[in-house]
Formats: C-alpha cells, structure tokens, sequence
C-alpha cells in the first residue's frame, strides 16, 4: 500500500508541475527568460567580433595547386585582399611559385611562415619576389625559374626565437619574412617558394585588406582542420574533443530515457545532438590551445580563444534548454528561438556546420510521434 501511495503522490506531483508549465504565468517567464538568454549570446557575439576581427579577416584561404613551375603557378585574384596559403614544399631544391597582376602604386604584403612542428625545426624556406621595376637583390637558386625580363629580390627565411600565438584558430606559426610592396610598375609579378636542403610545411600570406566573402566566413571550421593537419595532427588528433563530447552526451541521453522514463522524439534528438555539437566545438578549440601553448609563448590573446571557446558553449546550453525543458507541445516561439540559435551559431563556427543545421531542422521537427505540433 505505501509503494501505491508514493507512486500516486510522485503522479500527482508530476500532473500539478505540468500544470504549472501550462500556465500562462510559466510562459511568460520562460519567454523571458529565453530572451535574455539570446540577449547574452547576442552580446557575447558582438563582443567576440570586436575583438576577433583583426585577426579572424586578416587571411581569406587559398588553396594552392600544381604550381610547381611559372606556367601553373598559382594565381591570387587580389593581392592588396588578406590571403592565406599552405602549402609544402616536398624536397629541397624545390620551388613553387604563385603569380598575380597589381597596378603601379598598388601596396600588397608577402609574409612567409612555417609550422611549429619540432620535426620541421631545420626547415628554412625562403621567397624570390620577381616582377617588372623591383630593385634587385640577392643571388637567385639556380633551380628557380624566372620570367624574362623580370627584376628579382631574394628573401631568405631566418626563423625567430619565439612562435606567434594565432588565437582565433587557435594555433602557433614561425614568422619567416615579410616584404611590403607598392608595385613599381603595372603587370605581373611571380612568388616563388624554394628551400635548399630539405622538404617542409610553409604558408604564404598575401596583401593587407581584410576581407571576407560570406561562402569563406562560413566555412572557416572545415578550413581550420586542414591547417591543423598542415601543422601535422592527424584527423583522429583533431576530432578526439568532438569524439569524447558527443559519446559522453548521447550516453547520458540514453540513460536519462532508460532511468527516468523521458520520452524523447527527433525533435529531442536532433536538437540535443546540435547542442553536443556546439559543446565539442568548445572542447575541440581548448584542446587546440592546449596544444599551441607547448610551442607558443603564454600571451594575453589567449583571452580571445577563451571568449571564443566560450560562444558554443553559450549556445548548447540555450539549445538544451529549449529541447529537454519541455512538457508535450512546443511552442512555435521556442521553435522560433531554436531556428535563430542554429542561425547565430553558423556564423559563431559552432558545430562544423552540422549543428547549426540540426537545430535549424529540429526548429520544425514534430515533437510526438506521429504528430507535427
């Protein structure tokens, strides 16, 4: 007889906090809570991009091609737009070589660097920077191509005691050179990457205008993995932070349904997988900084890549609490809310893209089975 009153006490309980969901007082303290939630995300946003922009615009990627002679070297669209290349030499004695047309005044940068990898410390490229009225400078390798007619001006590599801290990435790099130029004359000038001795990881950065195009906004995430397999990690190094922070969310997701009876739909699921999402982005840019730090000095940026570490995390939390602080029926604006989190987070690089689709999907899925309420 007591195990039937408690389980009818536990019911009542449970009915009379239902009802208390469905009022409306309980709405409107939900809705008000929702908004300042947002309120803060949106703050936080705004302030991340404040402090982020210098840095995160500096570099469009650009992806380099067969470029191992003047004929296919790589063309850059804009020299005077911020451009980022990473590239590798494979052997000593090679160049690669990288073209584009500037107008006479015209100002660009050439930056070249290299990966803090300790198996690459004896890597020393360095760049000839070769086009029509550039003063000449240097001996030119003898395996270098030069246009005819062509000035030169030899850059050599030197590698400075300490990396550079990049927070927004997060990640380290070995300034190598870096050259200014007002082109002298209108027409086309050619980069060409070579190394003497050995074969190596290298990145050339491109011209001062910082600029993005939405499409390269967007897809920074995927771009940043390819840098972090430049600098050396592999895929399974990378992905460890997501891996570990999806396996330990979806166990507690099962056990929360298999112990306390939660039913749970595909809005449940899809939501609750894009808040995992953002949580791993977190965990994947902490773990990047961790890493960065065993090669770059403790800098005061670091602060950036904890105020950017700490948007998704802003963002899962606000996903969780409009997908598992449910009873029954969703409203449409807490689906609305749901639609605008996945939104924010596609342009805050929370969730590989993938979250901020599936929160976005989730924002309509049905929330009973065989319902579309």
């Amino acid at each position: 007889m007591s195990t039937k009153s408690e389980q009818g006490l536990l019911k009542l309980e449970k009915r009379q906090k239902n009802q208390a969901r469905a009022s409306p007082l309980y709405e409107a303290q939900e809705h008000i809570y929702l908004m300042t939630f947002l309120s803060i995300i949106l703050l936080v946003s705004a302030l991340s991009c404040l402090l982020l922009i210098p840095e995160a615009l500096a570099h469009a990627p650009l992806t380099p091609g067969d470029n191992e002679s003047l004929a296919t070297a790589t063309f850059i669209p804009d020299p005077t737009k911020s451009w980022a290349i990473y590239g590798e030499l494979h052997e000593g004695g090679e160049a690669q070589y990288y073209r584009f047309d500037i107008t006479e005044g015209q100002r660009t940068h050439v930056g070249l660097f290299k990966s803090t990898n300790p198996d690459e410390r004896e890597f020393a490229p360095g760049f000839v920077l070769m086009g029509p009225g550039i003063n000449n400078q240097g001996a030119i390798p003898d395996y270098v191509e030069v246009p005819v007619g062509a000035d030169t001006l030899v850059v050599k590599g030197k590698q400075p005691a300490q990396a550079t801290y990049e927070p927004f990435s997060p990640s380290s790099f070995y300034l190598l050179a870096d050259v200014a130029l007002d082109a002298p004359r209108s027409g086309t000038y050619y980069i060409a990457v070579y190394e003497p001795s050995r074969g190596g990881h290298y990145g050339l950065a491109v011209g001062d205008r910082e600029s993005y195009t939405l499409s390269e906004w967007i897809l920074i995430p995927l771009n940043l993995i390819s840098v972090y397999q430049w600098e050396g990690q592999s895929l399974t190094v990378i992905f460890a932070p997501m891996g570990a922070t999806l396996a330990i969310g979806l166990g507690l997701m099962v056990w929360r349904r298999r112990n306390l009876g939660t039913a749970q739909t595909l809005f449940d699921w899809a939501g609750a997988l894009a808040g995992l999402l953002f949580f791993g982005t977190s965990a994947m840019i902490l773990f990047q900084m961790a890493l960065t730090l065993t090669q770059a000095p403790l800098v005061p940026e670091i602060g950036v890549t904890i105020m950017l570490a700490l948007l998704p995390i802003l963002l899962g939390i606000g996903v969780f609490r409009l997908v598992l602080r449910r009873e029954g029926r969703v409203h449409i604006r807490r689906r609305a809310y749901l639609a605008i989190l996945g939104l924010l987070a596609l342009f805050a690089w929370a969730g590989l893209l993938v979250g901020p689709g599936l929160a976005m999907v989730a924002s309509v899925l049905p929330t009973r089975t065989g319902t579309t309420s």
